[in-house]
């Protein structure tokens, strides 16, 4: 049970930290990356605005004067007229120049791009230039970012490596952390635990006296006492048959927190089982309250018969507790080696508020109050479901009644 805890809260820390740790890097990366691309379209905005005059003066001559190649420079620019047609160009990679006149020219009057050319990575601008009154010239300038492309990717790797190492990192710490929080509690409950099941051992024998002597007495003295007497005894007797079984459940459940809990696992007639509990409790079932199954036959199950067989008493005996008049239904199925066995009732039902808690020792609804117990039936229920490695599940309208559906899978 603790360590169930204590992964969910590792697990908790891990996340909260991790998401921390991805919001700060994300953030640091989009920080980096958007300052490299904007010190880098700056740059050649600040080149155009320097070489504008010079592009327009060398549209005005109208002399094509080719293209010069200069494998250093830093930003590269080709000069168009309006057909097109290349005026002038430095660059700095050889044939680009044709690339571009195949799948840039006609993307408008101006663009941003960032394209992949060959191994290269580049920025592109084209920019328009205004000669007697015509739009249509322009300049595509250009430079090649590819070590500041493989610089964020390595950035990127970096903070990728980063943020795995600090989660696993994380989950050292909170798996730390959670055993430290969960010490206290994890003491606190075996003491309880201790306390619970010494003092359920202890009380056993001395009650187990007390009773057979009230036994005697009842069979002996009965001549000689009064009528109020012998219903005094009588209220003894049941009151000491309450705390003996309360002391019996109690050390069921410190038994199951002990991994102590012995079953006698055996092959066993589960339709059979069911139809004789059935059986039994039509029996005590009051007239107001229509009693049915809905067992499907020849189902087996390797399960200890007994617990089994006190799990169903559990259900229906809650069932048919709380359900003053109207249906109380018992049934068994099978689906794919699935054994589905489901305790509905048109009772009073369960509270939502109450709902999250019904499996809880001690926890008694409000509904329940005046209806006897010690709110430990459904706990001893839940415990010999998981016991099978099986669950259980309920669902339950305040007013319209509740459904207990208990599945079992085959191990074989």
């Amino acid at each position: 049970m603790f360590s169930q805890v204590k992964a969910k809260l590792t697990l908790l820390y891990s996340l909260s930290l991790l998401c921390v740790l991805v919001s700060f890097i994300g953030l640091l990366y989009l920080l980096i990356s958007d300052e490299i691309n904007e010190k880098e379209l700056d740059e050649i905005n600040v080149y155009f605005n320097k070489e504008k005059s010079d592009f327009i003066e060398e549209l005005y001559e109208k002399k094509h004067h080719g293209l010069e190649n200069d494998p250093n420079r830093a930003i590269f620019y080709y000069v168009y007229n309006r057909q097109s047609e290349l005026i002038y160009g430095e660059e700095s990679l050889p044939s680009l120049s044709s690339w571009i006149e195949e799948n840039m020219l006609t993307k408008g009057k101006s663009f941003t791009e960032r394209v992949d050319w060959k191994q290269e990575h580049l920025l592109l601008v084209k920019r328009p230039l205004s000669l007697n009154e015509n739009p249509y010239d322009f300049v595509i300038l250009g430079m090649n970012i590819s070590s500041e492309k493989h610089l964020i990717q390595n950035i990127t790797w970096t903070l990728i490596g980063l943020t795995l190492l600090f989660s696993l990192l994380f989950a050292g710490l909170g798996y730390y952390f959670a055993g430290q929080a969960m010490k206290p509690i994890t003491n606190a409950f075996h003491k309880q635990e201790k306390f619970v099941s010494d003092a359920s051992h202890e009380i056993r024998t001395p009650l187990s006296i007390f009773y057979s002597s009230v036994d005697v007495l009842m069979r002996e003295e009965k001549e000689n006492l009064s009528s109020y007497g012998q219903e005094v005894l009588e209220d003894v007797k049941a009151e000491a048959n309450l705390m003996s079984s309360l002391i019996n459940n109690l050390l069921f459940l410190a038994r199951s927190d002990n991994d102590q809990l012995s079953l006698e696992m055996k092959e066993v007639n589960l339709s059979g089982l069911l139809m004789t509990v059935f059986k039994k409790f039509s029996r005590i079932v009051p007239e107001s309250i229509q009693f049915e199954q809905n067992i499907q036959t020849d189902i087996t199950f390797i399960c200890d018969e007994v617990r089994v067989q006190q799990l169903l008493y559990i259900l229906l005996d809650n069932a048919i507790r709380y359900t003053t008049e109207g249906k109380v239904s018992l049934s068994l199925h099978s689906e794919n080696g699935v054994k589905i066995i489901t305790v509905s009732d048109t009772g009073c039902g369960i509270t939502s508020k109450d709902l999250p808690f019904i499996f809880d020792r001690f926890y008694r609804a409000d509904l329940s109050r005046g209806k006897g117990g010690a709110g430990l039936g459904l706990s001893i229920a839940q415990t010999i479901v998981k016991a099978h490695g099986g669950e259980i599940y309920v669902v339950s309208n305040e007013g319209e009644g509740t459904v207990f559906t208990v599945i079992f899978k085959d191990k074989r």
